[in-house]
């Protein structure tokens, strides 16, 4: 299945949450490699399907105060192959008001530098086969 969107500027929050040790390494665990620090951000076409996800990690495994302090229950997760090259995860948050149609993007390239990607530019995804 192919997804298509838009890469997009974040908030930057993701690579300081994943400089701590033990929040790198339950995330590389959970996806099956060490991803860069970050995340893509990529607006897609229509909302993203959570039934394609096949793991989820709850905030509660990243800190015990996760929820209250960034406010996302936690993250389902979904094998994908971004540009039918790289591997890497989509993640969407479990977060109220949450866009349906964003996900972030894990990999262990930086796919901004990679790819030559800009904001606006964009993105084509499929859902990695199990």
């Amino acid at each position: 299945m192919e997804l298509v969107g838009r890469v997009r500027a974040g908030a930057g929050l993701g690579a300081p949450r994943m400089s701590d040790p033990h929040v790198m390494e339950l995330i590389s665990r959970s996806v099956g490699f060490r991803p860069v620090p970050g995340t893509l951000n990529v607006i897609l076409e229509q909302a993203f399907d959570r039934e394609l996800a096949t793991g989820y990690v709850s905030g509660r495994d990243l800190s015990p105060t996760w929820q209250e302090d960034v406010g996302q229950a936690g993250y389902w997760l979904t094998p994908i192959v971004v540009a039918g090259r790289f591997e890497g995860v989509a993640v969407q948050a479990n977060e109220s008001g949450y866009p349906p149609e964003q996900i972030e993007v894990l990999c262990a390239v930086r796919l901004r530098d990679a790819l030559g990607l800009a904001d606006g530019d964009s993105l084509t995804i499929s859902v990695a086969e199990e």
